[in-house]
């Protein structure tokens, strides 16, 4: 069956509880949107979603979820997460009985709606096969209940996280259990292409009612910026041990615009003074990001020199 040139993918009515809230400044990336549809308009069950830090793996499924109305359970993964915390377990009742409460999981299970496991791979191997039966869309009996959960057909199953391979220093990443790596579909994500990153940032300067020359300026030298370290960082150059990721970008536009009065008044950059306070970094990446500047921007940080 070959993909459609377009696809009309219907969402539920407005006021569910469990709908991401829609932010008008995310931009969506065509590549990316075109293999979420496949995988959603195929009736896939799961997919992971694999990238550097803050390269906007858990936007793009909340914001996919937000436009469409469709709820989505997002859970926090950690090396201590158990597999009772997602599927369920049973709990003290008031009334000092005991009684079966869904976790996430299950209660998109029920609902055949959607759940985000962030940060999938700093889950012990153990605790996530057993989420492997769900992720089939088989069913599953609860031990304590007896109770046969079958998932209904549009449950669907996300899963982000950091390469264990990756470059970024990201720590206490596993490597799943092959039966569960293979129960996912995979789309791997970049940073934006810089026109988009650039548009994101613009929108959001915008959003604050920022000149639009100035913002338009900003966002252009701090993604131009943002992508030379990121190249600079898998060539392996000299002090930059970290990309800038794109939450980076934005946060440091942000200052940029709000430092920049105060320290051309005394004939300083705001941009190089705006990174220091928009990332943690050693001196020596702070010393070739300010170098990149300067570049980038045509003057240094002392506007006087």
């Amino acid at each position: 069956m070959e993909a459609p040139e377009t696809a009309e993918i219907p969402g539920l009515a407005p006021g569910l509880t469990g709908v991401p809230p829609c932010d008008n400044t995310y931009v969506f990336d065509a590549e990316r949107m075109r293999q979420l549809t496949m995988f959603w308009v195929g009736g896939f069950k799961a997919l992971l979603i694999e990238g550097d830090p803050a390269a906007g793996k858990t936007s793009l499924i909340e914001q996919w979820h937000a436009r469409l109305n469709v709820p989505l359970y997002k859970v926090p993964c950690s090396p201590t997460t158990e597999s009772f915390r997602l599927i369920g377990q049973l709990l003290p009742t008031e009334d000092g009985k005991l009684a079966w409460k869904d976790g996430p999981v299950l209660k998109a299970c029920r609902e055949g709606t959607s759940v985000l496991l962030d940060e999938y791979n700093t889950l012990d191997p153990g605790e996530a096969t057993a989420l492997n039966m769900l992720l089939e869309g088989y069913s599953w009996t609860i031990p304590e209940t007896g109770e046969t959960i079958l998932p209904a057909k549009t449950t669907r199953f996300f899963a982000t996280q950091n390469a264990v391979d990756s470059k970024a220093a990201v720590a206490g990443r596993n490597i799943q259990d092959v039966a569960n790596d293979d129960r996912f579909s995979y789309m791997e994500v970049d940073y934006l292409k810089p026109e988009l990153e650039e548009a994101l940032v613009l929108r959001h300067l915008l959003a604050g009612k920022v000149d639009k020359a100035v913002a338009e300026q900003i966002s252009r030298i701090c993604v131009k910026v943002a992508n030379n370290v990121r190249v600079a960082f898998r060539q392996d150059a000299p002090g930059v041990d970290k990309p800038l990721s794109t939450r980076v970008v934005l946060r440091w536009a942000k200052y940029t615009v709000m430092y920049q009065s105060v320290m051309k008044a005394q004939n300083r950059s705001g941009l190089h003074y705006a990174i220091r306070q928009a990332v943690r970094m050693s001196a020596a990446m702070a010393g070739a990001v300010n170098e990149q500047i300067t570049a980038v921007a045509g003057y240094d940080e002392d506007m006087n020199s």
